[in-house]
């Protein structure tokens, strides 16, 4: 058997209309990809083509600081002023703004991705994807990728800048957007093994949760100014899906074993407790690791803050939202510490005397290598500085003035270290148990948003195909 040809091709959606508009809905745009028996699907190479507009309430693009010599939506005009004669004026005084999560970029406008096969059966399904993008992006891809390249393919534009990224939604985006789910991270399928079909699901976000508004200076930062962002939203124009097909001088083989994939669950909780405890069973034979965000429960979904940032713990401060560390966590499985037989503690080795405490290493260094092993990362965003710390040598240093510029924070831990793909079996109620030590007091809740890294196998039978976990 050998590879006689590899063909680029290009679907559109079944529900096929010109424009799917957040506006309207949590659109589901639909997609079916199909081939021979002698065919298998580079799966890798999916990527939905569209033109991206986002809008205000008046249907027109953004006009984030005043370009044009108008507000970005026309409303608090007032507290504008009319310097120059330009009404309403851009002033530093307010510096109203409506943006997206500038490292998440597009992925903010997905909200779940889910792949079956002919018969309808789930390969995957990856629920609030901006959160994973928010956590695999800024892992994975280094200032320069967030310059270059990942422009057209992540829709991250300025380096993940917030400030440089409010010129950019003012215009249309035009993007190849990569789908990053665990099967589109796998090696070639054959068609036959989903009985000539692949059919993909994508549910747009509401404008909401992708959206916000507010002010880049003062004391309304990123709160909202006359709820500048409400009734925001975007539209996705010429939708399409391209994808590679190889194309064999035979039968693709179906082994015995079953053809094999990485595969990403969706987990959320809440944690408000100082000493948290939440348990899982993620339900796979082979967990490879499992990531984990964290973002105050009021952002979530509302045009007044930042519903996708992966911020650090909060409590409540005069009410006002105050960070807080992560002082000890536990990884159990079975109420069994594992696979670390020891709390990541740091607090001996970063709390001074000045009360000032330095950049999590041991912390990071876990949640870093949770995709790849570590030693593997060559791009990477996550440093001191992204992460509000910087080093006590040069005064606690922010790659970042505005309050709006979140860390890149998270908590994670990787099973599969004797071998890229060997993880640990959660199958027969084996539960994974993740414990929390913060400076929490109850006084907010926060969201937690886990995925679980494993790899699953479709086993093709008389009967049709058969996942198993």
């Amino acid at each position: 058997m050998s590879l006689v040809q590899a063909i680029n091709a290009e679907t559109t959606p079944l529900n096929g209309q010109s424009q799917f508009s957040s506006k309207n809905g949590q659109f589901n745009i639909i997609f079916e990809l199909s081939g021979g028996m002698n065919q298998m699907l580079d799966l890798n190479s999916i990527r939905m083509l569209t033109n991206v507009n986002f809008l205000n309430v008046n249907g027109q693009h953004f006009n984030n600081f005043n370009l044009y010599g108008n507000q970005a939506s026309g409303t608090a005009a007032a507290t504008l002023g009319n310097p120059g004669g330009v009404n309403p004026a851009y002033t530093t005084a307010t510096c109203p703004f409506i943006d997206i999560d500038a490292r998440t970029g597009l992925s903010n406008c997905i909200n779940t991705i889910q792949f079956q096969d002919a018969e309808s059966n789930v390969l995957e399904a990856v629920y609030s994807y901006p959160h994973l993008m928010n956590k695999v992006i800024p892992m994975s891809l280094s200032q320069d990728d967030q310059l270059t390249w990942t422009s057209h393919i992540y829709g991250v534009k300025s380096g993940g800048r917030q400030l440089q990224n409010q010129h950019a939604l003012n215009s249309t985006y035009e993007a190849a957007i990569k789908l990053y789910t665990g099967l589109t991270q796998s090696k070639p399928m054959p068609f036959s093994a989903v009985r000539g079909k692949l059919k993909i699901i994508i549910t747009l976000n509401s404008p909401a949760a992708a959206l916000f508004g507010g002010t880049n200076v003062g004391g309304g930062h990123g709160v909202g100014v006359g709820n500048i962002a409400a009734n925001s939203y975007f539209n996705l124009n010429n939708v399409r899906l391209v994808y590679r097909t190889l194309n064999l001088d035979e039968n693709a083989p179906l082994l015995s074993q079953g053809y094999s994939y990485k595969h990403f669950s969706s987990l959320q909780s809440t944690i408000t407790a100082s000493n948290n405890q939440n348990i899982y069973n993620p339900n796979s034979t082979n967990a490879i690791s499992v990531l984990t965000s964290f973002i105050r429960s009021d952002a979530l979904n509302s045009f007044n803050a930042n519903s996708v940032k992966s911020d650090k713990l909060q409590k409540d401060n005069a009410g006002s939202p105050q960070d807080v560390e992560i002082l000890e966590s536990n990884f159990l499985k079975n109420n069994v510490r594992f696979p670390l037989q020891f709390p990541i503690d740091e607090r001996v080795y970063n709390e001074n005397n000045n009360g000032m405490s330095n950049y999590d290493t041991q912390r990071s260094y876990y949640f870093m290598s949770t995709l790849t092993p570590l030693s593997l990362l060559n791009n990477t965003l996550i440093q001191a500085s992204t992460e509000s710390n910087g080093t006590l040598q040069c005064g606690g240093f922010r790659q970042f003035d505005s309050p709006d510029e979140v860390p890149i924070y998270g908590l994670g831990i990787r099973y599969g270290n004797v071998t890229m793909s060997d993880g640990t079996n959660f199958t027969k109620g084996q539960a994974f148990l993740q414990q929390i030590k913060s400076g929490l007091d109850g006084s907010k809740p926060n969201e937690m948003f886990s995925n679980v890294l494993s790899t699953r196998k479709i086993m093709v039978t008389a009967s049709g195909p058969v996942v198993l976990n």
